[in-house]
Parts: structure tokens; sequence; C-alpha cells
């Protein structure tokens, strides 16, 4: 039975807009319906010892039939596709060219050694959950009853701007 599934794009390395854009249209193969994206928001880095360019994120959803552990092998062969190396892809707090995080599977509450849903920190970022808040507003993390807005009031402060859409219209 197909999904919702939210995930998080996030660059810091090369044209990351451009790179955003091509990560959601790879997802849109795999969507059974039209993809939904946030705007592309230009945030400052969290959880950095040094100092990086600052990052570009964005959220989409999706609607899949693959099961978890499929879309995350998916997910890895697209930030293969677009660059990532293999040894950046379970390195924390690393400047990147391509992160896609797995933030919600239709409600689904699991903790396995290759994935934790929902993201175990989404909830504590705004650079998630202002993105989120666009396309869903009345979304709620499963394992919460506190809507986005009031995440949001309690998310460490990120200066973020508002880019430009990730979906353009044809």
């Amino acid at each position: 039975m197909p999904k919702e599934v939210f995930l998080g794009l996030g660059s810091n390395q090369g044209d990351s807009v451009s790179i955003l854009r091509l990560a959601a249209w790879e997802l849109s193969e795999i969507s059974e319906c039209e993809i939904l994206g946030s705007s592309i928001w230009k945030t400052t880095p969290e959880g950095f010892s040094e100092s990086v360019p600052d990052f570009f994120n964005a959220v989409v959803r999706i609607i899949t039939d693959m099961t978890p552990e499929k879309l995350l092998d998916f997910v890895l062969s697209i930030e293969t596709q677009l660059g990532r190396s293999s040894s950046q892809k379970f390195c924390h707090y690393r400047s990147r060219l391509i992160d896609i995080d797995i933030i919600d599977f239709g409600g689904l509450i699991s903790d396995s050694d290759q994935l934790t849903l929902p993201h175990p920190r989404a909830h504590l970022r705004q650079f998630v959950l202002r993105p989120l808040l666009e396309i869903s507003p009345d979304f709620k993390f499963p394992n919460m009853r506190e809507s986005l807005e009031y995440l949001l009031d309690l998310a460490e402060d990120n200066r973020m701007s508002r880019i430009s859409p990730l979906i353009l219209s044809e």
C-alpha cells in the first residue's frame, strides 16, 4: 500500500540549488503522484565545529509503495549519482554536495541498524520544520502531539532565508 513520505534535502557545496532540484527530480521518478516540494531555504550550518558554507535545504513529499529499506537504498544511489562519496555517507556534520534524509515514512516508528524513523533529529531543526510547514502545515511526527509551529518555537534559532521554489513550474 502506498505511503506518504517526507524527505529532507540539503547541500552546501557546488551549485546547491541545481543539485537539490536534480535530487527532487530523481525522487519524483518513484512517486506515484506529483511530487510536492517546499521552497529552497538558505540556512546557517548547525553542529559544525569549524566554519563551513551556508546550506541550502528543502523538503519533498512523495507517495511510494517501496519499503523504507528500498527507499533508503534508492536515496543512497541518488546521493552517489549526484557526487556524494561513500566516505561521506555516514559522517555527521560535514560539508556535502547532497544529503537526503527520510524524515517520515507514513507515520512508521522504527529503529534498526540501517534506519531510524521518524528521523531522530528532524523535530529539532528549523531547516526541516520550516519547509515541512510549507508543504504540510498539519503534519505531526508520529511519536509527538505537538504542531510544527510549536516545534519551530522550541527549535534552535537558524538564520534562514527563502531562495526560490524547489519545483519549477513548466
